[in-house]
């Protein structure tokens, strides 16, 4: 899981729900392996079964825009082969893929099945959970509202959210005043101090799935009741911070989250497929989700919330559903610097500001809504197998959308290889996904180096709930070390 609110809609059902399942879920927030995994899936991307012999597909064959966009056709056709491997393989069901360069859709091919049972085709108007692709979303979608002066990205959010006028912090054993206000900047950036905790808010969301009824201000309050993993602005925490700017935005215009960006976004972007729920019309059109319980073997996996039913709370840090296609736009708006078939949603300058690096971290470096390297790239992905990278400097992004559940396939790394190389780029020099660092190994956002906000190598009752650090502590020494936390999420 990348976090909770990844993990809520999938890892729990109405038969296994249980609270301590629920703690684990929200509170290791990078982790995309579900607490029942198998053993060879670890923290990170699977293995994935052995691929059938490259000799047994053939390459698609394509159109003259490969040449116009400046791709390379003999590694295209080496992807299309590879996607179909991993298909037959059964590392994933079906694939939907994008390769964008010079402002020419050079690549768009679909491959395998969208449901399995259904014996339905993966199609290019096929309909995904984003889950944390929802985030860039959330941030372009403040920034259309910065640019009109409605708010400064350092203001302190408590202007528009009371809940937020006197935030608390756990430092060591103690709960103390913040000394500074959270500011939209710091949620974009999951530079405020937010994790992804547990307690009333946690209880809601998962509530508001079942049965809608809460509301983003509810949930923002009870968030607010909850202390801070550090002082806002002085590190990196995955966490629910863009969530929180949804309700913002909501207590700035007075309008729901939903038509918020319905008219900012997805109207004049022309992206009519996307929303925190699919119409009953289109349930169609939405791909199975399928976890993987050992190599090779696909399982259909589990909605909790009913997708058609129009939720009430429209969190911003996972909600959405939506195509490639409509995503595609976004990416195109973003590369040209705010502005699509002469429609401007931003003004060049705030696009430029999304490829910053916002944070005081000295590893990680984030930008407005996504991960950012600092030389033109911007990205993110979904706990769900959503994946997209942006890279201005070379004029390119690739778009890479499957429904996996609870485990990585090795599919999208295959995929970004080949891709970079067919546009002429080196490996990438940073992982644009929605696990930053290297899960379980320690590295800049991995789940262990999140927690251990202190960085003494080990986990303390203080960066850890009660009860889920009473469960990992095995050795009962008072700390949680990496291979503790390793060791639960490879239980059987």
């Amino acid at each position: 899981m990348d976090r909770w609110s990844d993990a809520l809609p999938h890892c729990l059902t109405p038969k296994l729900h249980h609270s301590l399942l629920l703690l684990c879920a929200l509170c290791i927030s990078a982790v995309q392996v579900h607490a029942q995994a198998s053993k060879w899936k670890g923290m990170g991307v699977s293995t994935g079964a052995p691929l059938p012999p490259a000799e047994n597909f053939k390459p698609r064959p394509h159109g003259p825009e490969l040449a116009k966009a400046g791709l390379k056709a003999d590694v295209i056709a080496k992807l299309d082969v590879e996607m179909q491997r991993h298909v037959a393989a059964k590392n994933v069901a079906g694939i939907s893929a994008i390769i964008h360069k010079d402002g020419v859709r050079g690549w768009f091919e679909t491959f395998g099945i969208a449901d399995i049972e259904k014996g339905r085709a993966m199609e290019k108007d096929a309909i995904f959970r984003l889950m944390s692709m929802t985030k860039p979303v959330i941030a372009l979608a403040a920034l259309t509202l910065y640019d009109e002066g409605k708010f400064t990205l350092d203001e302190p959010i408590s202007k528009h959210c009371p809940e937020w006028a006197e935030p608390k912090v756990k430092e060591g054993g103690a709960v103390v005043a913040a000394k500074a206000a959270i500011t939209p900047r710091m949620l974009m950036s999951h530079s405020s101090g937010l994790g992804y905790g547990g307690g009333q808010a946690a209880a809601m969301a998962y509530q508001a799935m079942i049965k809608p009824g809460a509301t983003l201000k509810e949930f923002s309050e009870a968030v607010a009741k909850e202390p801070l993993m550090f002082q806002p602005g002085t590190s990196y925490n995955y966490g629910m911070g863009l969530d929180i700017l949804g309700r913002y935005l909501e207590a700035l215009t007075g309008q729901p989250l939903d038509v918020i960006l319905k008219e900012r976004l997805f109207d004049p972007l022309k992206m009519p497929d996307t929303d925190f729920h699919v119409p009953t019309a289109k349930v169609g059109r939405l791909c199975q989700i399928y976890g993987q319980p050992s190599p090779g073997l696909l399982v259909p996996g589990t909605d909790l919330a009913n997708v058609s039913t129009k939720p009430t709370l429209c969190l911003g840090g996972h909600g959405l559903f939506g195509t490639i296609g409509d995503y595609e736009r976004l990416c195109v708006m973003i590369l040209n610097r705010g502005e699509l078939d002469g429609v401007r949603v931003l003004k060049p300058e705030t696009v430029d500001l999304v490829f910053e690096n916002h944070l005081k971290h000295p590893t990680m470096k984030y930008g407005l809504g996504g991960i950012v390297n600092g030389a033109g790239s911007y990205g993110w992905g979904g706990a769900d197998g959503t994946q997209f990278v942006v890279d201005r400097s070379k004029r390119t992004f690739t778009l890479f959308m499957v429904q996996t559940q609870h485990y990585k396939a090795p599919t999208y790394p295959a995929f970004l290889a080949l891709a970079n190389e067919a546009c002429g780029l080196p490996a990438p020099a940073m992982p644009m996904t929605s696990t930053p660092g290297k899960p379980g190994a320690g590295g800049a956002g991995s789940p262990f180096q999140q927690r251990d906000t202190n960085e003494d190598g080990k986990l303390s009752r203080d960066e850890l709930p009660a009860a889920l650090f009473d469960r990992l502590d095995t050795d009962k020494d008072g700390f949680v070390s990496e291979a503790e936390l390793t060791a639960l999420w490879k239980q059987k």
